[in-house]
């Protein structure tokens, strides 16, 4: 990748310039993008293209076309050596110094490593942040993503800029741990980076690839034959590529109009998210661009001054004369023609040009608002609470613990379950209000509000009665319980029809000509038509035309003009709910005629407004459409907290956001998106909504980066992560999750944040699946936000069990210190509120200090509950607390004391007729009676506890069964009962995997697997770990999985065939792959190491050589030289001790070991070195090369301060001489070895080495020295040697013969030759004498 960014995330305001202005032109991108910088899938040509040089014109982006029509991996997409790749690079950091965190960095390049042989994974979260994996590069921390289309590079650069990608790769690599550590987790973050560059130009090649796409004219058209386009600067235009190189076929959005446009003349409209807003929602682009020269900010609030006279020629236009001031009402946009004010003398409001006035005192929004009222932003973060207290039986599930009524076990060693898991029963039901809580995906969700104002929503069937398509269904979107709220008053009663005429039609009239507005009329402007089953709930809507006709023309006669407004305003309603679009127009037409001040019913204006224009749109009434328009997107996007009447309000919106992307107006394009949101989220059009959500998202962000504000007006992470939800975007959603920043969220807030992220965390992981007790660690930042939450305020309840639930957490993922932290507060907490309330969190304290080892804490927590529980009527706790201090007083060693707590918790539970704990309670007393070494008694317990398990198929003990089991197991194996041991080890294994228990089926297996190890029933053993291993892969525990198939690999090998080695080399293989992804060198070294000796046990001597090889150099890269250096022997060795090929391991020891032991001066080593070249070289008869590193070893000698290492150095000095028939320096140097010998032997047995040198030495002067003389001394020291080791009677004989021998040939002496001989001859009568009582 070139051009690297610096390692940070990708701002908004970055991606934002990229988008916008492209810092080069399509005609230099193949300068930008040589091809050789990002995995080039394309064939390269091998010739030198020529360098074109850029377009000084930065918009002319395709004067070069033919640049894009030499694509190889992207069609017509800037040549050949162009790639489709791109790198998505990762790196850890923290915060407080920006540097990078190179643990982290480790961490998650093992994870990475891990899930890189599974890949499935990982593919769905790139397909979730819409990007294509290709590969992944755990060594380089990057992965190879590409894309196909432009919607699937918008969605990932949108994704990319709001920092959802660097969170889903933090949920998805951090392992569990990661989240325990909460000042490690506040201190780093993952940051992500892409070649900015490289993605904007991918962008413009797939809009090549897609044939049409739409752009802005930059400049005005010159036509100069009739099929030229004519268009002005800005336009826009929807481009075709019709086969020509200068020429694209043009449609005008703004007129509908065909023709050709030049190439260079067209600029692409730089947002991807704009290609899809006009692709999806197509029409017109009508509307003159606004001056803006007059305002400095895009959107103000504030006075302007009238710059001349205006009288009205408008209907509901604010009449004023040169001076006079105006306030702003709303908003005022510097793209809008018009804006509302209010004639601050007359007290009038009404429309006002911007050209008839020039600013006065006008001033941007506050820096935290931007497009936004206070009102709005308040709503809006908000978003969609439910209306119920949903989470308290979600916390009740989290908090609630049997601690304080069920015993617990005890642990005589680590071989025990360190935390007893049972597995709950699946057919068993929790009670109503947990489940009610419960995290289902088929369960009812909440009823969600659809909108950030509830009061103006209305129920299902009004909705139902609306022509207007919706796109939505219960299944996937968000409910909605509308608030209790009293009905509005009906106009009519269904008696009325009885009554004259003059009755009929008088109270309508009446209420209908209210000269403001009134909240009853709310009913007749709302988006669900409610009015006709509460207003007119009596009629059929054609009775009902018929008598709202009547009603109009009874308004007119009377003069009634509020009446008459509204009546008309009805009718066309209903008109353009049955498509009579021409008849409707009349009507609203008709309502704006009269005479009235419209701004006195507000809601009803902008009813009348937006509805009209809608129907000039649909019918293309141009003529009619412009002033119209202007006052519709006035009386839209100006005044705050708008109120929608109408589907068709949508259609307005439309327009306004093609003016904000025509002026390049990021403000008023917040605006229209903003509105264009909570229109949809109130039509439950959550799908539509979800893209107009995530473009606001970015651009509240961009707007904030582009003014340097920390802070983003309004955080729409938690209405985001909502509707990924509901789309089943489970990434994205806990993505959104971790990213929502508000701090007005409530404990509601809070606790629905869990619920959310339990849901999605399911969806992911199956394994933490409703109904267990294992709950995901990261679940613990969530718990911790709604405990700050609750700590502001007085409810200690919550705050207790929140305490708990962390704790219970914490104790799960084995951080027992935190756990005893929240436990600790949980009590504190607890006695605030009552005695009985901390009681079940001083239990839990208690436990937790017996698992860290803290008995005597323990006990301080237990006794004054046990006093206080005296007093009252609370058998069950008082056994749970008698249990407990029984653990206590065993870790203490004081066992009497123990077995009477014991004896008195089970007394307790007998009496109260609790099976489980009277159960527990004798295998706790089984428990110690093995730890004081009585086998015995601990049979007679534990039996009589697994016959109470047995009673107890309904509840869940399968844990606590399987331990007792193993504990009975264990007293058979004190007792030597082998076969009872292997019986209750197997019946406890049968028990863990009836109740699908992984977590006691991997305790029980490894047990089982020792035994028959201990056997040597080795076949057994296998497949006991083979069970193993496949337990470690459904619970994902690469390090376990690891450990068991190096295990297998060594039991394989044992067995000493040819079949079981292959078989071993595939478990060792397979142990070698875990131990890279995990990056742990030295098991990996080692691993290698084991694969090329079972390569050489089965005779691949070239393949051992190779994994050898990879051993030495894995060891190489750990910063440990000692071990690197025993890797390097140890792969020698194999070659070295083995019976064939033994030459391969002189590179090992000569080229490699041997100066690497000297670089580290390693004396040791060098010396072990030195001497197994030497014998090596003269076993392979090359003596010469021998002497060399005899010599060094006996220099080296010297320096290791061993006096027996000097002495072996000598001896093997001396053998070398004496093969290269150097025969007095062998002599020398045999006798410097004699003098390194100790003076006084401290057994006879040293003495045989003496007798084995003065015979060598002897043999050596009599037959190549030709020393007769030296070689009977030699001879006689070898006598006197033997004389001493009266055991080696042969060696005896052997110098006896010897020197009878020299006496009778070479120094003729008969009387001693015979001597020796006779002496001789006796040992030899002895030594067949012991040869035939031994036959």
């Amino acid at each position: 990748m070139r051009n690297t960014p610096e390692d940070r995330d990708i701002s908004p305001a970055e991606l934002d310039a990229l988008w916008r202005e492209p810092p080069y032109t399509l005609a230099g991108a193949n300068e930008l993008f040589p091809g050789n910088d990002i995995m080039t899938t394309g064939e390269e040509d091998p010739a030198p293209e020529q360098e074109v040089e850029p377009d000084p014109d930065s918009g002319s982006y395709w004067r070069e076309k033919e640049a894009f029509s030499r694509g190889s991996t992207v069609s017509l997409a800037v040549g050949e050596r162009f790639s489709s790749d791109v790198l998505l690079v990762f790196s850890g950091r923290r915060r407080s110094s920006a540097e990078p965190d190179s643990d982290l960095q480790e961490a998650l390049r093992t994870r990475l490593r891990v899930v890189e042989s599974n890949s499935q994974d990982v593919i769905q979260l790139f397909k979730d942040l819409s990007a294509r994996l290709l590969s992944v590069h755990a060594e380089k921390d990057c992965f190879v993503i590409t894309f196909k289309t432009v919607e699937e590079i918008w969605k990932f650069s949108t994704y990319l800029a709001l920092g959802y990608v660097a969170r889903c790769l933090e949920n998805f690599l951090c392992d569990q741990a990661f989240w325990l550590d909460s000042a490690r987790l506040s201190d780093v973050e993952i940051c992500v980076t892409v070649d900015e560059e490289h993605l904007a130009t991918l962008y413009l090649g797939l809009l090549l690839q897609e044939g049409s796409f739409f752009a802005k004219a930059l400049s005005n058209s010159e036509p100069s034959e009739d099929e030229d386009l004519a268009y002005r600067k800005n336009d826009l235009v929807m481009v075709r590529d019709i086969g020509q190189d200068t020429m694209w076929e043009g449609t005008l959005l703004a007129t509908g109009q065909h023709g050709l446009v030049p190439v260079h003349s067209m600029q692409p409209l730089p947002y991807p998210f704009y290609q899809w807003f006009l692709r999806k929602y197509p029409g017109s682009a009508a509307g003159s661009p606004a001056a803006k020269g007059q305002l400095d900010h895009p959107i103000v609030v504030g006075t302007c001054v009238a710059a001349e006279d205006h009288n009205p020629t408008g209907q509901d236009e604010l009449q004023f004369s040169q001076g006079d001031l105006i306030e702003v009402v709303g908003f005022l946009f510097a793209s809008l023609d018009m804006f509302i004010g209010k004639h601050i003398s007359s007290g009038q409001t009404g429309f006002v040009q911007k050209i008839h006035v020039k600013p006065e005192n006008i001033r941007p929004l506050n820096g935290q608002l931007v497009f936004l009222s206070e009102e709005e932003k308040a709503t809006l973060s908000q978003f969609n609470p439910c209306a119920e207290q949903y989470y308290s039986g979600l916390l009740n599930k989290l908090s609630t613990t049997d601690i304080s009524t069920v015993y617990r076990l005890d642990r005589l060693d680590k071989s025990d379950f360190a935390y007893v898991k049972n597995q709950p029963k699946q057919e068993q039901k929790p009670p109503v209000s947990a489940r009610q809580s419960m995290i289902s995906e088929k369960s009812d969700t909440p009823p969600y509000h659809s909108s950030p104002r509830p009061s103006v929503y209305a129920s299902q069937s009004h909705l139902e009665r609306d022509n207007e398509a919706l796109s939505f269904t219960l299944d996937d979107t968000f409910k909605e319980m509308d608030e209790f709220e009293e009905d509005p008053p009906h106009f009519l009663d269904e008696s009325s029809w009885e009554a004259e005429e003059a009755e009929l039609y008088d109270p309508t009239l009446t209420l209908l000509n209210q000269d403001q507005f009134q909240e009853s009329f709310r009913a007749l402007y709302d988006l669900s038509y409610s009015f006709l089953d509460t207003t007119f709930s009596g009629f059929l809507e054609e009775e009902l035309l018929q008598h709202l006709e009547s009603v109009r023309e009874s308004a007119k006669k009377n003069r009634m003009c509020w009446a008459h407004r509204r009546v008309c305003f009805l009718l066309g309603r209903l008109c353009a709910k049955k498509s009579k679009y021409s008849q409707a127009r009349v009507y609203f037409e008709e309502a704006l005629g009269v005479m009235v001040d419209g701004f006195a019913d507000l809601l009803l204006l902008i009813a009348l407004y937006t509805n009209l224009t809608a129907i000039y749109l649909k019918q293309r009434l141009t003529e009619k459409l412009h002033l119209t328009l202007e006052k519709a997107s006035a009386l839209l996007l100006c005044l705050p907290q708008h109120d929608f009447c109408s589907v068709d309000e949508f259609e307005v919106l439309k327009l306004v956001l093609r003016r904000a992307i025509v002026e390049s107006d990021k403000h008023l394009e917040a605006r229209a998106c903003f509105l264009t949101v909570d229109l949809f989220l109130q039509l439950r059009k959550m799908e539509d909504a979800l893209p107009f959500v995530e473009r606001l998202q970015f651009l509240t962000i961009s707007l904030s980066e582009e003014a340097e504000r920390s802070i983003v007006p309004v955080d729409l992470n938690w209405m985001l992560c909502r509707l990924y939800h509901k789309k089943y975007l489970p990434y994205l959603t806990l993505a959104a999750l971790s990213l929502d920043s508000g701090q007005d969220r409530t404990l509601h807030d809070a606790f629905q944040k869990i619920e959310l992220f339990i849901k999605n965390s399911v969806r992911l992981n199956p394994q933490w699946r409703e109904g267990t007790t294992l709950l995901p660690a990261q679940i613990v930042v969530y718990l911790q936000q709604a405990l700050s939450i609750a700590s502001q305020g007085d409810d200690m309840k919550t705050q207790r069990d929140l305490c708990l639930s962390l704790a219970s957490v914490y104790q799960q993922h084995g951080a027992l210190d935190k756990a005893v932290q929240c436990a600790q507060r949980a009590m504190q907490t607890g006695g605030h509120i009552s005695e009985e309330e901390g009681f079940e969190a001083s239990v839990l304290l208690a436990w937790l200090l017996v698992l860290t080892g803290e008995p005597e804490g323990a006990s301080v927590t237990l006794r004054p509950l046990l006093q206080s529980l005296h007093e009252t009527d609370s058998p069950t706790q008082r056994g749970v607390i008698y249990n407990l201090l029984a653990l206590c007083l065993r870790k203490e060693g004081r066992v009497p004391e123990a077995a009477r707590h014991f004896y008195c918790a089970l007394q307790i539970s007998r009496e109260n007729g609790n099976k489980r704990n009277e159960a527990l309670a004798l295998a706790n007393l089984g428990c110690l009676a093995l730890s004081v070494g009585a086998p015995a008694l601990a049979e007679r317990f534990l039996r009589r506890s697994l016959r109470l398990f047995l009673e107890l198929s309904e509840s869940p003990t399968d844990g606590e069964h399987a331990q007792a089991f193993l504990w009975l197991g264990r007293s058979y194996r004190d007792r030597g009962m082998t076969q009872d041991v292997r019986v209750c080890y197997e019946m406890a294994l049968l028990i863990a995997i009836s109740a699908k228990n992984l977590h006691s089926q991997m305790v029980v297996a490894k047990a089982l697997s020792r035994l028959y190890a201990d056997l040597l029933l080795y076949g057994q053993c296998i497949i006991y770990y083979e069970h193993c291993v496949a337990l470690s892969r459904e619970l994902k525990d690469k390090r376990l999985e690891g450990e068991y198939l190096e295990i297998l690999g060594s039991l394989y090998l044992s067995l000493n065939t040819e079949k079981s080695s292959r078989k071993s080399l595939d478990y060792t293989k397979q142990s070698l792959r875990i131990s890279i992804d995990l990056g742990k060198r030295e098991e990996e070294s080692q691993t290698w190491l084991q694969v090329g000796r079972i390569y050489y046990l089965i005779q691949e001597d070239e393949l051992a050589d190779m994994y050898l090889q990879a051993a030495v150099k894995t060891a190489l890269r750990v910063n440990d030289p000692h071990f690197a250096m025993n890797i390097y022997e140890e792969a020698g060795d194999v070659f070295y001790k083995g019976h064939r090929n033994r030459l391969s391991a002189l590179p090992f020891f000569r080229d490699g070991s041997l100066p690497f032991a000297r670089s580290i001066k390693d004396v040791q080593s060098e010396f072990r070195l030195l001497s197994k070249l030497t014998e090596l070289l003269m076993n392979l008869e090359q003596y010469e090369e021998a002497l060399q590193y005899a010599i060094l070893a006996v220099q080296i000698s010297t320096a290791t301060g061993v006096r027996l290492k000097e002495r072996v150095a000598f001896h093997r000095l001396a053998t070398v001489y004496f093969s290269l028939q150097q025969f007095e320096m062998a002599e020398n140097y045999y006798l410097k070895s004699l003098s390194l010998s100790p003076a006084v032997l401290e057994h006879s047995r040293e003495a045989r080495y003496f007798v084995k040198v003065y015979c060598r030495l002897g043999d050596l002067t009599l037959h190549k020295l030709k020393d007769a003389f030296d070689a009977v001394g030699y001879f006689q020291l070898a006598l006197a040697a033997a004389l001493e080791d009266q055991e080696n009677l042969r060696a005896l004989y052997v110098v006896y013969m010897k020197l009878a021998e020299i006496h009778a040939n070479h120094m003729p002496d008969a009387e001693l030759s015979q001597a020796y001989r006779d002496s001789a001859q006796a040992l030899r009568k002895e030594l067949a004498g012991d040869t035939d009582t031994t036959a």
